[in-house]
């Protein structure tokens, strides 16, 4: 009877204790995807998605060039203009690696599900307008859970207040234009619901773009429509067609919020994904700003076996060389899918920092510097947001 009591007992504290610590998920065989379109909760934060080994990359400085490059990364404002980390753990990683403002773009037109990447290419209307609203809906909900140190970014003013009282803010934005199924009521919505950026092409089919890559008639309305309520452009993932359609209708500064260099990454221009010379200079005309990606597919390694933060700061130099300092920023594009490779010395969030370091051993001013960091996306909001 004694031992039966003990038996008891143990399995009793064994069902409690996995209660209080459940398993961790296994992140490594995800399972499918819900057949909800509507679901988008984040499974795994960005810093699991992208832990690659450490490469222990180091950028040699003196130490007065280190304890410069470390107030200067605390004075500027520092923005990413696209990524996909919207777990409560990026939140947490935002603030402790000092970035101020990020541009989060919950993938509303397919789904990111236990670090697996799925599509749904079919039905291009069907349930894309609550899946849009539910995606901000999300990121007002992860706002507010955490107390205050975060704030929606609806006007550049914002950003500063962000910065001033040590807050982290967002800027909301859509990649892709299904959520707005056809109809420009939509566009309208997400606005009121706080969207400031959109970008108009991914990877599946849309109402915005024909099926030769071109923008439709639609398209090119969604675009003077985003001029007039004041929600900034994003021009990434573009055919050169589309892109040249893109810059010679709107009346306002764009982005092209993560890319490569054609001359840097080899193989010449490919749209807006792989910009050309001429596409930079006609994003320069246009006031616009050039986001570098992060990822080393559009990063390619010269230094090394792999790309580096050095070949990251190629892509920055040679814009500045050709067109100034004012064109270009920093995209990233973190997204919570495994299997993929960031530059080595910004893999995560808390290692951004080395883009400056590197900035500054190759003597960029401190000028140019906090305009890569976020100064220039600043003046284009100013531009654009109303």
């Amino acid at each position: 009877m004694k031992q039966l009591a003990r038996s008891l007992v143990v399995v009793f504290l064994g069902f409690v204790q996995a209660q209080v610590h459940p398993p961790a998920p296994d992140i490594n065989r995800p399972s499918p995807p819900p057949s909800d379109i509507l679901t988008l909760e984040p499974s795994i934060p960005c810093s699991v998605a992208a832990d690659q080994p450490s490469s222990g990359y180091r950028i040699e400085l003196s130490p007065d060039q280190e304890r410069h490059a470390i107030a200067l990364w605390r004075k500027a404002i520092v923005i990413t203009a696209h990524d996909h980390c919207f777990h409560a753990g990026d939140f947490d990683d935002m603030a402790r690696a000092g970035i101020t403002v990020r541009t989060i773009k919950p993938v509303v037109d397919g789904i990111f599900w236990r670090g697996v990447r799925r599509y749904r290419i079919d039905a291009e209307t069907e349930g894309w307008v609550e899946r849009g609203k539910n995606a901000l809906r999300i990121l007002d909900r992860q706002i507010e859970a955490r107390g205050g140190r975060t704030i929606k970014i609806l006007t550049a003013d914002d950003i500063y207040r962000a910065k001033r009282e040590n807050r982290t803010g967002i800027i909301y934005s859509f990649e892709g234009a299904r959520p707005l199924a056809g109809k420009m009521e939509n566009l309208r919505t997400f606005y009121e619901m706080g969207l400031r950026e959109m970008q108009l092409f991914w990877a599946v089919p849309s109402l915005v773009k024909n099926n030769d890559g071109t923008l439709s008639a639609f398209g090119l309305d969604v675009i003077r429509e985003m001029n007039r309520l004041g929600i900034l452009i994003d021009l990434s993932h573009m055919s050169d067609a589309a892109f040249k359609q893109a810059i010679n209708t709107t009346t306002k500064p764009i982005v092209v919020s993560h890319c490569g260099i054609g001359a840097v990454s080899g193989g010449g221009g490919r749209g807006s994904d792989n910009l050309s010379d001429d596409n930079i200079r006609s994003i320069a005309a246009n006031q616009g700003v050039i986001c570098v990606h992060f990822y080393e597919g559009y990063i390619r390694p010269h230094h090394g076996p792999h790309a580096t933060v050095e070949d990251l700061v190629d892509h920055i130099d040679y814009v500045r060389k050709l067109v100034g300092i004012d064109s270009v920023a920093l995209g990233v594009d973190y997204f919570p899918e495994s299997g993929w490779r960031w530059v080595e010395g910004a893999e995560r969030m808390e290692y951004m920092p080395n883009v400056l370091r590197e900035m500054l051993r190759r003597g960029f001013t401190d000028e140019e510097i906090e305009k890569v960091l976020g100064g220039n996306l600043i003046r284009v909001y100013r531009s654009v947001w109303k």
